[in-house]
């Protein structure tokens, strides 16, 4: 007899899987290709401007489903490179609350 479960679990994702989600949503944020910015991080991190990292924690959220970031986690101190946002939101994922349901027009 086969049991099947009902509903699947799914854990947090791991550094390494937020850190490819940032380079994905970062390459298109720049409108190069993710080679391009897996070859600058070849070199240790990959270095962000604060608009940047805006705009990938926005994207993040979005395809998560989940708040990521806190208003204070927005100072551009705190959003350098790539590793340094990856760790942030991989601290931050316990508390991440669901975004609100989008209303379809």
């Amino acid at each position: 007899m086969n049991i099947t479960p009902t509903t699947t679990t799914v854990g947090p994702p791991t550094m390494t899987e937020l850190a490819t989600a940032l380079m994905i949503a970062l390459a298109e944020i720049r409108q190069v290709t993710v080679a391009e910015l897996e070859t600058e991080l070849a070199g240790g991190d990959l270095e962000i401007a604060s608009p940047e990292a805006v705009a990938a924690i926005a994207t993040l959220e979005n395809g998560f489903g989940r708040r990521l970031a806190r208003v204070e986690d927005l100072e551009p101190e705190r959003l350098t490179s790539v590793m340094s946002l990856a760790d942030l939101l991989y601290r931050r994922w316990p508390a991440a609350t669901p975004l609100p349901a989008r209303e379809e027009p």
